[in-house]
């Protein structure tokens, strides 16, 4: 018979919060000797597995910041220096005005620095004698336990590490405004769709869209070929004519969605909204932990109170993405500056229309569906 390999002695941190851990998941056997069903509270991103989760964490509430658009959360933020530097997820926070800590107060922040590559934005708050996080740069092991906290007495939730350091390519993907267009030459908006870039951003049935950024738009099928040259998660500047009066509006393209999706793409929503940037990290950890998009950008921690990382994107059903914390903190510095200066509008990839009349039209940013979409994007 084979023997058993002891374990090593766990941390005094860890053994307590497992033993909560058991106390909270075991459910109690029905009368007739069947398992209940396990009960929401109970569920790993329940309020029963959070307050464990709690108590081995009580510490980082105060490292950590959200940030409003209005009144509207969007994003959380990591202190990373005890004189208002904050780290936080840049695509996330387009419309973020205000910084909330801890002990209610909301402060206006400065757009330092940003990362395109990393995703990563730092910003600046007049305050001082905060409590940074408190960094670990090893990786944590598969299998660990992360928590995602937040400035509340609650964690947002947790989960383990289930994929080791590695990079996420560039998808394919493109951006989506999310407009239909009539069937005639000029790029004039039909419908806008739901929960779309461009309903966000204000356009109408009826705009007449002139330009993207310092494209001059030749026709309905130049306009989609231009929005196919952005990546979800772009903001763009729109001009456009409408009832004969010129105006100028920010869009911010999204990831496809709705009539857009491919089948695959569509389970993978299934879980919930995803993150508009959600590629092309040079390295991320994977962890299991439900998120929604705004409660990315906030630290992810150990057991032991360690941050390993921050939130940079909710990937999938059961996935969820960390920003290694080495590349912040080898960032911080450049960021802070001005090396990595604020993002301006994005100008596409290339200026130059992208082939020509008898070209097939694919605006939707997928190449699954079979179908011809020629007159949405």
């Amino acid at each position: 018979m084979k023997q058993l390999i002891p374990f090593r002695r766990a941390s005094l941190v860890g053994l307590s919060f497992l033993l909560l851990l058991l106390v909270c998941v075991v459910p109690s056997a029905s009368a007739e000797g069947q398992a209940e069903q396990l009960r929401r509270p109970f569920w790993l991103q329940g309020q029963q597995m959070r307050k464990a989760f709690a108590q081995a964490v009580k510490d980082q509430r105060e490292r950590v910041v959200t940030l409003y658009s209005e009144e509207e959360e969007v994003a959380l933020g990591a202190i990373v220096e005890s004189d208002g530097w904050i780290a936080t997820k840049a695509s996330q926070i387009q419309k973020a005005t205000l910084c909330e800590l801890s002990d209610g107060r909301r402060i206006p922040f400065e757009y330092v620095g940003f990362d395109i590559d990393l995703d990563l934005a730092l910003l600046k708050i007049d305050a001082k004698d905060l409590e940074p996080v408190d960094w670990q740069t090893e990786e944590p092991k598969v299998g660990e336990w992360l928590i995602t906290t937040d400035s509340r007495e609650l964690p947002v939730g947790g989960g383990v590490m289930s994929v080791s350091r590695r990079e996420i390519p560039k998808s394919e993907a493109r951006g989506v405004l999310g407009i239909q267009l009539e069937m005639v030459e000029e790029a004039i908006v039909e419908q806008v769709f739901p929960n779309s870039g461009a309903e966000n951003a204000g356009l109408i049935p009826g705009d007449f869209i002139e330009k993207v950024g310092e494209t001059e738009i030749l026709g309905r099928r130049h306009l989609v070929e231009t929005i196919a040259t952005y990546r979800p998660g772009d903001t763009i500047l729109l001009r456009i004519i409408r009832e004969e009066k010129p105006l100028s509006i920010s869009a911010t393209l999204t990831h496809p969605f709705g009539g857009f999706l491919s089948r695959i793409a569509f389970q993978e929503q299934m879980g919930g909204p995803l993150s508009f940037r959600r590629d092309d990290f040079e390295a991320v950890y994977q962890h299991d932990t439900v998120l929604r998009p705004e409660e990315c950008g906030g630290p992810v921690v150990t057991l032991a109170g360690k941050t390993v990382g921050i939130n940079i994107a909710r990937a999938g059903r059961t996935s969820t993405y960390v920003l290694p914390a080495d590349l912040i903190v080898n960032r911080i510095a450049d960021l802070k500056t001005g090396k990595f200066p604020p993002p301006l509008v994005k100008q596409p990839e290339s200026e130059e229309p992208v082939g020509d009349e008898s070209a097939s039209d694919d605006s939707t940013g997928t190449d699954d569906s079979g179908s011809d979409n020629s007159d949405e994007e």
